[in-house]
């Protein structure tokens, strides 16, 4: 059966009319949008830091669960793009991160620097100040020198961690930049080094001894470490 041309222009003028409040709808209803994609903390991360002069290395510490994360090192180059130097498994905090106060068994969540290196076995070959540990060495939990590291025949009566002491975890460390004004009771001793005979730290980041050397040779002193949830 033949439309007459009544017909065929009213169905037109209907489906322009749909077409029109489709369209009108599309645009002032936010959930018919199709947003692009933003990128993720990471991406983002690069992306921040690939114009910042002050930082040529990143650290990324991905949190799975547990005390399980992943490690990964990557350095700027000259065109401001990131490469990655290796990946490799790292344990954080018993208790995961997220860290508040002393003694919590987690890992800060964040982004730090680094101050200096120390280790109980000879420079690797790292360009950070590097401190070789001997027994006079702590890191203190007393008030008054909270979070530093006090040579003991200066310091008389200072207690905390006895830094070598702690094999093979502080064969080679390097000091994360955590609670840098010494707030008592905030938490403190937090480092990278090397992986002990635990699957998990008391808020330090653990990496393989290998790798860890690998750090240290490719460290500089605008190294930053990333730590968040994967």
């Amino acid at each position: 059966m033949k439309h007459s041309t009544s017909e065929r222009a009213g169905n037109h003028t209907f489906r322009y009319i749909c077409l029109i409040i489709f369209i009108c709808i599309f645009f002032a209803w936010p959930d018919f949008h199709v947003q692009a994609a933003s990128p993720d903390k990471w991406t983002s991360l690069k992306q921040d830091f690939a114009g910042d002069d002050q930082v040529d290395r990143l650290i990324f510490v991905k949190y799975k669960n547990r005390s399980r994360a992943d490690f990964f090192m990557y350095r700027k180059t000259d065109r401001g793009s990131w490469k990655k130097l290796f990946r490799c498994s790292a344990w954080v905090g018993k208790k995961g991160i997220g860290k508040k106060r002393e003694g919590d068994r987690k890992t800060p969540t964040g982004v730090f620097g680094f101050t200096f290196a120390f280790g109980i076995r000879k420079n690797p070959g790292t360009v950070l100040e590097y401190i070789r540990l001997n027994p006079h060495l702590y890191w203190s939990l007393r008030k008054k020198d909270y979070n530093q590291l006090v040579d003991s025949r200066k310091a008389k009566g200072v207690y905390g961690e006895h830094l070598i002491r702690y094999r093979p975890q502080y064969n080679y460390a390097i000091n994360i930049d955590y609670n840098p004004d010494n707030l008592y009771g905030k938490g403190s001793a937090i480092f990278l080094h090397c992986r002990g005979k635990r699957p998990y730290t008391a808020g330090c980041v653990a990496i393989p001894q290998n790798y860890m050397r690998k750090v240290l040779k490719n460290a500089t002193d605008k190294m930053k470490i990333c730590i968040f949830k994967k």
